[in-house]
């Protein structure tokens, strides 16, 4: 059973404008969507399409607390959240029809004090029947950079894999507590690294490095593709040509997806079939706007038109 656990979760609030996004106009919003978001959530939703038991947590305002178990049920997710007396953020994401963005993401519960105790009760009391802990997203203002590293040690220590995805400071500390997997995007890679790779052979270098400390590392190119190194071994996936609606959660659906053949049918092989399923997921999820649940008939008809290079 997986688990995942989102502390700074978001409504994803998506307006769609007529003709052309340009800043300094005002804009006329010709459609508009609300669904409950946050990186952990989307994860789950793409964990549950495969099939797998998953249960989706983390810190909600109870103001959405309806809003958000209603949505998982209908997705057969599970869900135990710590709920706190403040709203949760919405983040608004603006788009026209040539599938230019604009996105604005609030801060996360700005007056949330960070306890430990709590904060570690909760996340074991959450995890206790699961195998496998993704901890996705930024963090609440209040709490330190390195509320992921702390959580991350906490679970290892239960015999639980954890698998991490977030970005800045909570990363830099966060890859240190050594996750079984972590998924930065090029840009975040710099978090790691302190540098940006600046050739395809040093990117290959320092990927291969991080996984002798990770089992897997994944990173993301958006419409490109993403990479992925186990051990010695680096590949490349060439996402599919699609029709982008929106990018917002592409990047959890392939996160999501690869955990559950993962550390499901794969067994923690890193196959060529696994890596282009989740590629697929990631560009099934930008043919629609919001973060739908995907049909996994698209992602097998995708999957087949994703190519993998092995490379170095």
């Amino acid at each position: 059973m997986f688990a995942t656990i989102t502390l700074n979760p978001a409504l994803d609030c998506t307006w769609t404008v007529e003709g052309e996004l340009k800043v300094g106009c005002v804009h006329k919003v010709v459609a508009e969507s609300i669904m409950p978001g946050g990186k952990g959530v989307n994860v789950a939703k793409a964990i549950a399409g495969s099939g797998k038991d998953v249960v989706a947590g983390g810190i909600l305002g109870l103001g959405e607390v309806k809003l958000y178990t209603t949505f998982l049920e209908e997705l057969n997710i599970k869900y135990n959240f710590m709920t706190i007396h403040q709203p949760t953020r919405r983040n608004l994401m603006l788009v026209d029809n040539s599938g230019n963005e604009l996105k604005v993401n609030h801060p996360g519960f700005p007056d949330l004090q960070y306890d430990a105790q709590k904060l570690a009760d909760y996340c074991l009391d959450l995890v206790k029947p699961c195998e496998v802990v993704v901890l996705s997203g930024s963090l609440p203002i209040r709490f330190p950079n390195d509320t992921y590293a702390h959580l991350i040690g906490l679970f290892k220590s239960e015999g639980k894999k954890v698998v991490l995805d977030t970005s800045g400071r909570a990363l830099m500390t966060g890859v240190v507590a050594l996750p079984d997997i972590i998924k930065p995007n090029r840009s975040e890679l710099k978090d790691i690294l302190g540098f940006y790779p600046d050739s395809k052979s040093c990117t290959i270098m320092e990927l291969r490095n991080l996984a002798q400390r990770h089992k897997v590392v994944i990173v993301t190119e958006g419409s490109v593709g993403a990479w992925f190194a186990s051990g010695e071994d680096v590949f490349f996936g060439v996402a599919p040509s699609v029709r982008v609606v929106e990018t917002t959660g592409a990047g959890d659906a392939l996160l999501g997806k690869f955990c559950a053949e993962y550390f499901g049918d794969s067994d923690g092989c890193l196959s060529e079939e696994l890596m282009a399923m989740s590629i697929a997921a990631g560009s099934a999820c930008v043919e629609h706007k919001g973060t739908p649940a995907l049909e996994n008939a698209r992602i097998n008809e995708l999957a087949s038109a994703v190519e993998i290079r092995r490379e170095g």
